[in-house]
């Protein structure tokens, strides 16, 4: 799953190098504004892909229930 995670972080990468030259940084008004936003939702994706490959989720959500517990569970519900 991180190399999803990594490849997404290449291709938002390229996509914001390549595409900052052709941003109208010295426009009008609505194209700065237009170019500023892309940029800042191009770095948000950059970082969010990038968190995600630093921190990983804690490996206690994966573990099975025991057996006994489900058991008592099970006892309880019944009645």
């Amino acid at each position: 799953m991180k190399q999803r995670y990594f490849m997404c972080f290449l291709f938002s990468t390229a996509m914001l190098i390549y595409g900052f030259e052709y941003l109208p940084l010295n426009g009008s008004v609505v194209d700065q504004l237009f170019a500023w936003a892309w940029i800042v939702f191009a770095v948000m994706v950059i970082s969010g892909n990038v968190l995600h490959l630093l921190y990983k989720k804690s490996e206690a959500g994966k573990r099975a229930v025991p057996l006994r517990k489900q058991e008592k569970v099970r006892a309880r519900l019944r009645g």
